[in-house]
């Protein structure tokens, strides 16, 4: 019955992606209206997409590779050349380096693969902001999200729904395959909105609050977390915007009131499931030992994480120098692992060793500094959370695994190398 649903609001979608296009002069706001759409259009059909279709590639991954050959070809040659992907650039060495040294040629393309798909993405978003103010560039990305919000919506309203927790909680993700990746769309959803500026749309503040009580619904604790200081500095941008500096501090006082007050009823209803998060905080050096010397109990702990963070970094930790420098390899650990590390900088180090974690932290810190130089004081804080969200996010699970992760990260680094400065018409076109 839901696919049926699902086809429907394909058609619908479709036809609203495809008038917002023939209306879109930008090549590269184009392109990435495109690419979105295309992702989210053929996730939602994984029974079909997910399976192998061509030589072993599945549709889903047929137009990945597709897209990142499409914006090679769109991209200018001097976007290659541009020095805010110089430290991207040494991380993709380093993939490349430890493939070749370990022989893992079928992980090392799965992964120059996803990460060619975050370069044309984010090069195509800071060449459209190059060309187009951020207020109309953000408008119309948000178009390409309305097929998986439509879905998740509708499946709420008939009940579609998949039971992902022991505990007999469900999650509403619109049919799609998992809730890792779907609430990785909503989180690129509530991004995009939070970045626009006030008034550019209309019920801008009711639909964000709105599309984080979908995350929510997704149920998808990790990505919660994500999405916290972009809230947080949503609301406070929302509130120092509407008033006079002189009445700013009281009424940021008061309303901070309804807030605590919403943030204690959530907390409440979710402190069974984040419970395991304190727990491991408050025992982290007692649960720092070999994956041997865990009972029963502490592999249980917050969701068996950490005893798989665990396994992952004996492993590591034993190999040979070679393989602490340059990792045991890229996604070395299929086959290996019932699961991978559900925790970015434990899978990074285990992967890419020293030289891969250093430059997967200095590429966050990179993007964090250029956010602060944003021309626009706003925007350049909404990108510094944004990019601390994802960096929390890491600390538990891996969004940057999937294509849908990559996307958001991709739209954050865009961002913020297009610095907010006034459009241009002749450098990029």
């Amino acid at each position: 019955m839901f696919e049926i649903v699902k086809i429907v609001m394909a058609l619908i979608c479709g036809l609203l992606v495809f008038k917002t296009c023939k209306n879109i002069s930008n090549k590269y706001l184009l392109f990435l209206v495109i690419a979105l759409s295309l992702r989210y259009t053929l996730s939602a059909f994984h029974q079909i997409t997910y399976d192998p279709f061509i030589a072993g590639f599945s549709m889903n991954a047929l137009g990945s590779i597709s897209m990142v050959l499409l914006g090679i070809l769109i991209l200018p040659n001097v976007t290659f050349r541009l020095r805010q992907y110089l430290i991207f650039y040494a991380f993709f060495a380093v993939i490349i380096i430890s493939g070749m040294v370990n022989q893992e040629y079928k992980g090392l393309i799965n992964v120059l693969v996803k990460w060619g798909y975050f370069f044309v993405l984010s090069a195509a978003l800071f060449l459209a902001l190059r060309l187009q103010p951020p207020k109309i560039v953000f408008k119309v990305l948000l178009v390409p999200f309305l097929l998986p919000l439509s879905l998740q919506i509708l499946s709420i309203l008939l009940g579609e729904v998949k039971a992902t927790e022991a505990d007999g909680s469900a999650s509403y993700i619109g049919g799609y395959n998992h809730e890792a990746a779907f609430s990785m769309i909503i989180v690129g959803f509530i991004l995009v909105l939070g970045w626009l500026e006030r008034k550019t749309i209309r019920f801008h503040a009711p639909i964000f609050f709105i599309a984080v009580f979908l995350l929510v619904l997704v149920n998808y604790r990790t990505s919660m977390l994500a999405v916290l200081p972009v809230v947080l500095i949503f609301i406070l941008t929302m509130l120092s915007e509407r008033f006079e500096s002189k009445y700013k501090l009281p009424i940021l006082a008061f309303a901070s009131i309804p807030v605590i007050i919403i943030g204690l009823v959530i907390s409440s209803s979710l402190a069974e499931r984040f419970s395991d998060i304190t727990l491991v905080f408050t025992n982290f050096d007692s649960l720092l030992k070999a994956p041997m010397y865990y009972s029963d109990a502490d592999q249980d702990i917050f969701s068996s994480r950490v005893y798989l963070w665990s396994q992952y970094l004996y492993a590591f930790f034993t190999s040979d120098w070679l393989n602490q420098i340059v990792g045991l390899g890229p996604e070395h650990w299929d086959g290996l692992f019932s699961h991978y590390a559900h925790n970015a900088y434990v899978s990074y180090i285990y992967e890419y060793g020293y030289v891969g974690i250093t430059l997967f932290l200095g590429m966050n810190f990179y993007l964090l500094k250029q956010a602060l130089n944003n021309q626009s004081k706003v925007l350049g804080k909404k990108l510094f959370f944004s990019v601390i969200g994802l960096m929390v996010m890491s600390l538990s699970t891996m969004p940057l695994w999937n294509i849908e992760g990559l996307i958001c990260y991709a739209l954050i680094a865009g961002a913020i190398f297009a610095k907010g400065q006034p459009p241009i018409s002749q450098e990029f076109t």
